[in-house]
């Protein structure tokens, strides 16, 4: 699996970004053979299936008669749609089709008809699956209910290949037509079955939910509905041409096994995150005006369960921006084949207003609080090679998780050693986990994005000056600010006597804790890269992205360099940044 996930994403392939359709259409006649005799590698229990009179099958109709039933039972369901009679008579239209293909696949017919049965079949699926939620007869948990008075059953519901319970699948929608303007490519798959997007909200009495999930998820399915005598191998009692509901994860199969070999899985690995963003208001505005909001604290998130075996690749946004940022980013990488089987993905929500240590400090709170939840015993090495991706201030966030303070930080902010220091317990123990910390075991790599080491010019200059006044102090931190200074007379260094710093006065290039940041040591084994933007525009200050220049976002030791035409902004989200990132992975990979 490792070498194919490097061969999908190995530069010298010579192949442009969008290598990434990497899938091969198959023939009409297997892609046929695929609706028909579809079988997964999913398990599902030897228990009796009640039979409905809904599910008899019509073998000895020739294909051409199938597929009249399917468009006369499709013309009725449509006759009905206010009622819920229609998904029983959408039912029976997916059935006809599934029939109609098995059929064509025996004769000898045109390829248009054999097309045509393919079309049908996943059309009539399609009404079929939204009638049956449409009117509260589909428990995507666990099964489709069909039948009306005493011929009623029920269709028994698989989940292959997904990291989530199958609690999890609360509500299903289909993929959304348009792409919101995070997201400037859609990744669709060719193949079998009706892509979906799965909708499933968080529990509220789970603490590990509350603090590591969204409130709402969602993820990538594929839909088939298969008649078969057999799953997985096994005879089911009873069951001769019995339908079951297969819901597919199209990240992590990309085929299926029939009995003659494997074809293509269809999917859509777009739509969930394009349902996301649609759904998710962004909080970059707050985050920045309002640090201290509790709408909008720091937060470590899952886009998906835990999964041991698998690193995490934890993103951290830039200032004055949000995760939602690093959509086109996870929307690439998650279309590498091999990239979800080796890695989960993580985020870091953080209000970009307040100072980065405080920041920092949070990321090294939660990444530690996560590491207990889900692995108290320590059994998992690869929570052990975390990959941190900060984005410009992000970056600085990502570096203060491998570096050893000692006192270098103190020493750029007081004159007098922290012990002497005059404060109450809250504030001593706020100041203490920002400015004294050690290298966070778990992480092994760090991959920096026009992140400015050395600072921006931009924070110096009328913009920066007129956007720190927009910050709003908390009240409470400003008064706890003030006790401490006043506790303290002529300690603490102008960039703290003058107020609460911000992030933007951390990022001049004269803040001394930049300057605290290029003294302080890499933890051992950790390793650096750096993707740097530039752009154009001519700069007083040298090559650029237009905020960070390159000067600044180098860093000393990186084993790898790469410059990426962009702007600041954008850098992240362009396509040489995503094809950099996965070879880094790839690397990364080989030396676990």
């Amino acid at each position: 699996m490792v070498a194919q996930f490097v061969r999908a994403i190995n530069p010298a392939l010579g192949m442009p970004f969008f290598w990434l359709f990497w899938r091969l259409l198959p023939t009409p006649s297997a892609w046929l053979t695929a609706v028909v005799l579809l079988c997964c590698g999913c398990g599902l229990g030897s228990s009796s299936i009640r039979r409905c009179g809904l599910w008899e099958a019509q073998a000895s109709k020739s294909a051409t008669h199938l597929l009249d039933e399917s468009s006369r039972q499709a013309a009725v369901g449509l006759v009905h749609s206010d009622d819920q009679r229609c998904v029983d008579d959408f039912f029976v239209a997916t059935r006809f089709g599934w029939q109609a293909a098995l059929a064509a696949s025996e004769e000898q017919i045109p390829l248009e008809l054999r097309e045509r049965a393919s079309v049908q079949y996943h059309a009539n699926l399609r009404r079929l699956l939204y009638s049956a939620q449409k009117f509260g007869r589909l428990d995507p948990r666990s099964g489709l209910q069909l039948g009306q008075g005493d011929d009623k059953a029920v269709v028994p519901i698989v989940h292959c290949g997904f990291p989530w319970r199958a609690d999890d699948f609360q509500r299903i929608s289909p993929p959304p037509q348009d792409l919101p303007e995070l997201l400037r490519c859609r990744y669709t798959l060719p193949g079998c079955g009706v892509p979906l997007v799965v909708q499933r909200c968080r529990n509220p009495q789970d603490p590990a939910e509350i603090r590591f999930f969204a409130p709402q998820s969602f993820f990538a399915a594929t839909a088939i509905l298969r008649f078969s005598a057999e799953v997985n191998g096994q005879s089911l009692t009873d069951s001769r041409g019995s339908p079951v509901l297969e819901f597919h994860n199209p990240l992590r199969l990309a085929k299926v096994s029939l009995p003659e070999g494997s074809l293509p899985l269809a999917g859509d690995l777009t739509a969930p995150l394009a349902t996301t963003l649609q759904t998710s208001p962004r909080t970059y505005l707050s985050g920045f005006v309002q640090p201290g909001s509790q709408d909008d604290p720091s937060k470590l998130g899952f886009l998906e369960p835990y999964q041991k075996g698998k690193p995490p690749v934890v993103l951290i946004h830039g200032l004055f921006s949000d995760p939602q940022s690093w959509a086109d980013l996870v929307n690439d990488l998650r279309a590498i084949p091999g990239f979800c089987d080796r890695f989960q993905i993580w985020y870091f929500r953080y209000p970009t207003g307040q100072g980065f240590l405080r920041s920092a400090a949070d990321l090294r709170q939660d990444l530690q609080a996560a590491i207990q939840t889900f692995d108290p015993e320590r059994t998992d090495p690869a929570l052990r090679e975390m990959v941190l991706v900060g984005h410009s201030m992000g970056g600085l966030i990502a570096k203060l998780q491998v570096t050893h303070s000692d006192d270098t930080i103190w020493r750029r902010l007081a004159n007098r050693p922290f012990d002497e220091i005059q404060a109450d317990e809250e504030t001593r123990t706020r100041l203490a986990m920002a400015c004294f910390f050690q290298p966070a075991p778990h992480v092994r790599r760090v991959i920096f994005i026009a992140t400015p080491h050395g600072g921006s010019n931009e924070a110096s200059g009328f913009v920066g000056n007129v956007a720190t006044l927009l910050v709003r102090e908390p009240p409470q931190e400003a008064q706890a600010h003030q006790r401490l200074l006043e506790q303290n007379p002529g300690v603490f260094a102008d960039v703290v006597q003058r107020r609460l710093p911000t992030s933007i006065d951390l990022l001049k290039p004269q803040s001394p804790l930049l300057d605290a940041l290029r003294e302080m040591r890499i933890g051992k084994g950790v390793e650096l890269h750096t993707i740097i933007g530039v752009t154009f525009h001519p700069s007083l200050h040298g090559p650029s992205d237009g905020v960070v220049p390159v000067a600044s976002a180098k860093h000393p030791g990186s084993l790898s360099e790469t410059w990426i035409q962009s702007p600041h902004s954008k850098v992240h989200r362009a396509a040489g940044s995503t094809k950099e990132v996965a070879r880094i992975l790839a690397e990364h990979c080989f030396n676990e």
